[in-house]
């Protein structure tokens, strides 16, 4: 709309124009933010490191001792063939499974050279259930599997403070299905 406005001393007059909405912005919903990333828990790697050192020990006192003179040179050899296998593949495979907890998903991404990424939209989501083994209690760490009725569930494998990440995910869940219904 155009309107004449006195502008200045001198009585003139100029045209401005004032803008009016047409209609309401569209509400936009919080951007999606990652509560927390986790790999599983530790623990799977208490015997590779074990198993390191015992080999590096074996190897370290029988390297020279050995009478023929080329199983001196296939020891460190073997030896490190055997870490690699061992001790480094483990690590890699630990390293390799990622889970992340979003506001609004769950996402797990797995794999060397082809990713595995399976993603739970924590809307369709009615219950958070944590299961623990014995050996989970000992280490404090649990699976968290979230419920999505017919459509499915998502298991969240041997996660660090498990408690926590359930109390977490069940929060999250209680947010959705509020903003859901």
């Amino acid at each position: 709309m155009n309107r004449a406005v006195p502008v200045g001393i001198g009585g003139g007059t100029r045209v401005r124009t004032e803008r009016r909405p047409t209609s309401v912005p569209p509400v936009r919903e919080a951007p999606e933010q990652v509560v927390v990333r986790l790999r599983r828990s530790g623990r799977h790697l208490v015997w590779p490191a074990l198993f390191f050192v015992a080999l590096c020990f074996g190897a370290a006192r029988w390297w020279g001792r050995l009478d023929p003179p080329w199983l001196n040179t296939a020891l460190p050899l073997a030896a490190g063939g055997l870490a690699v296998m061992l001790c480094v593949l483990p690590l890699v495979f630990w390293l390799n499974r990622v889970t992340i907890i979003t506001t609004r998903r769950l996402i797990v991404t797995q794999g060397f050279l082809v990713r595995e990424r399976t993603e739970f939209q924590l809307g369709l989501g009615e219950q958070a259930v944590l299961r623990r083994g014995p050996l989970q209690l000992l280490t404090g760490s649990g699976d968290v599997i979230v419920h999505a009725g017919t459509e499915g569930s998502m298991v969240l494998r041997d996660l660090p403070r498990a408690r926590l990440v359930h109390r977490a995910v069940s929060e999250l869940l209680d947010r959705a299905v509020a903003t859901r219904d």
